[in-house]
């Protein structure tokens, strides 16, 4: 697992990476947020952890950027008078705020609760992904059926034997055969 942490001193970079390290997690560490926006383009990570007060900015753009981006969720270190008012927006986006001084075990546990949920959505992405595939060769195939009724008389039953008997004899996908019944039959 990669994290990108973001602290401003040192000191701070150090406390959180050796939170991380413990948990065997992958640390590249930047000390602003253009330096972790750059470092995000260049690599995926799986979760970010944000210490608030940056140099260039104060945090929570960045949080927000990241989850949005990247669709994974971090955790955001500020000042208990602020973690009110940026919950609402952060909290939305997966983003587990806590309030300073953070203990080691409240790190963590976060760090936990992100990773878990990163998980889960990386899960669901993947699994949306397939089920539009499939829904995509569902599409090329009916429509491969009706030029086949049109264009050669075919009843349904016809046409989709026509298909996956051409599909299992090329070795290929149904969508495939579908597709090039398409090219073959429909005038462009």
């Amino acid at each position: 697992m990669d994290a990108l942490i973001v602290a401003s001193t040192q000191k701070q970079q150090h406390a959180l990476t050796d939170v991380l390290y413990h948990e065997n997690i992958n640390c590249v560490v930047c000390s602003n947020a253009a330096e972790a926006r750059r470092a995000s383009f260049n690599r995926p990570f799986d979760l970010f952890v944000i210490n608030s007060g940056l140099i260039d900015e104060h945090g929570n753009e960045l949080a927000a950027a990241l989850a949005d981006a990247n669709d994974i969720g971090g955790v955001f270190i500020d000042d208990y008078s602020r973690i009110d008012s940026l919950a609402e927006v952060l909290n939305g986006m997966g983003v587990v705020m806590l309030a300073r001084p953070i203990s080691r075990s409240a790190l963590l546990e976060a760090v936990r609760i992100v990773a878990a949920s990163n998980a889960r959505v990386r899960a669901l992405k993947q699994k949306n992904e397939e089920l539009t595939s499939k829904l995509e060769d569902v599409k090329y195939i009916s429509r491969a059926k009706i030029v086949l009724m049109r264009s050669l008389g075919y009843t349904e039953e016809q046409s989709h034997k026509y298909i996956e008997k051409k599909a299992m004899d090329l070795r290929v996908s149904r969508r495939k055969v579908a597709m090039d019944i398409l090219k073959t039959y429909e005038a462009y």
